[in-house]
């Protein structure tokens, strides 16, 4: 069985720090990747509908199309991952339906106050995964 890598993905400096280690991990131990985005979480607040589905849907699949692009020549194996649902548990089902042995995230700046505070994906999957988790720093942050 490959050394599976699961990396989150969602096209910012943070997605693209976090994709470029995973793909270095993955050539030193011959490891496979699945790169994914969730766009799940909240659907409306206050009542109020947010940003609809299908648009959240599109933009996922244009993003992993991306991600795919820019690893052609990278000589790993990848597959994309769209899944609806809230960032870090989408990313934790992912890594269990793969049996993965890492799960590569990048870190937005946040201090842990605010990541506890507002559950940044990060920090609430170092909290709760079994599979072990790197969390790429993002430079200038």
């Amino acid at each position: 069985m490959a050394y599976k890598i699961v990396v989150g993905y969602d096209g910012t400096a943070g997605g693209k720090a976090a994709l470029d280690q995973a793909v270095d991990l993955a050539k030193r131990v011959s490891g496979e990747l699945v790169v994914t985005y969730a766009f799940g979480g909240r659907k409306q607040y206050a009542g109020a509908p947010l940003t609809p589905r299908r648009t959240l849907r599109e933009m996922g699949e244009k993003l992993l199309a991306e991600a795919m692009a820019g690893l052609a020549d990278s000589g790993v194996v990848a597959q994309p991952v769209l899944v609806d649902d809230d960032g870090w548990q989408g990313l934790r089902s992912v890594a269990d339906q793969h049996e993965a042995a890492l799960i590569v995230v990048a870190t937005h700046g946040e201090s842990p106050l605010t990541g506890m505070l507002l559950g940044s994906t990060a920090y609430r999957l170092v909290h709760s995964s079994t599979t072990p988790v790197l969390i790429v720093p993002v430079q200038g942050e």
